[in-house]
């Protein structure tokens, strides 16, 4: 006959109920303990995985060359000149009302 999970046993006295819980923390327990050790073992795999990858690994060649700087623009042309003053463009004269130059021209 196949014994039921400690979890599922039906509840009785009160010393059932304590040994009930004696079960299932030495279940647990166990139940750790195991999870530790397959922690253990993945653990160890993972670090003989890198190790061989790294193994494997081709060894880096001589240092490249660096890269060449782009040259900036004084550097091809030479010196920047300074820029022009910005002037504004001359306002053309005011144009009068006509009934200004009107009466003006009959003064």
């Amino acid at each position: 006959m196949i014994e039921p999970h400690p979890a599922q046993r039906g509840t009785g006295s009160t010393q059932y109920g304590f040994q009930h819980l004696v079960e299932l923390l030495q279940v647990l327990a166990e139940g750790q303990a195991q999870l530790a050790q397959t922690q253990q073992q993945i653990h160890r795999m993972v670090e003989r995985i890198i190790k061989a990858i790294e193994a494997q690994a081709t060894p880096k060649g001589e240092p490249t060359a660096p890269k060449r700087k782009i040259a900036t623009y004084e550097e091809l042309y030479g010196p920047i000149p300074p820029p022009t003053p910005w002037v504004p463009p001359p306002v053309p004269p005011r144009q009068r009302h006509w009934l200004v130059r009107w009466l003006v021209q009959e003064a």
